[in-house]
């Protein structure tokens, strides 16, 4: 059973093996939790860790989850201080690249599926890239 509030709400929302990433899941449930006022602001979350082990995934899941609510706005990351709920106004350039990049990721998919790659074929060809590309910022 999750150890707290926040990981026993993403358990029962989170729903592995479906069309949405987990990622994509985690960032959606908290986004909304914070909307809807289940979340506070400047209420700790939990570590990166210990939310990956009450929800069973792995922690740069629930690590790139936590970047991208950084990203923006609603959450804020204090270097031995812990992840807290922020609701800042995200900053508007640093959210339109993100709408670029989803976009161009989306028609990545596209053209992948039309030449029958699956979505884990691209995501191993880019991985495979990563490793390749080393010096790149992760």
């Amino acid at each position: 059973m999750p150890s707290n509030k926040i990981a026993n709400r993403l358990a029962e929302s989170l729903q592995h093996g479906h069309a949405d990433a987990v990622t994509r899941q985690i960032v959606e449930a908290i986004w909304e939790d914070v909307i809807e006022g289940a979340l506070d602001t400047g209420e700790p979350m939990p570590t990166v860790r210990q939310l990956s082990i009450d929800l069973g995934v792995s922690p740069r899941t629930i690590s790139r989850a936590y970047e991208r609510l950084e990203q923006l706005g609603v959450l804020t990351g204090n270097a031995g201080e812990g992840t807290f709920v922020s609701l800042s106004p995200a900053d508007p350039a640093q959210r339109d690249r993100w709408k670029t990049l989803e976009a161009r990721c989306q028609d990545l998919i596209g053209d992948a599926k039309s030449l029958g790659f699956t979505i884990d074929d691209v995501v191993d060809t880019l991985t495979d890239l990563r490793s390749t590309n080393s010096s790149e910022p992760r």
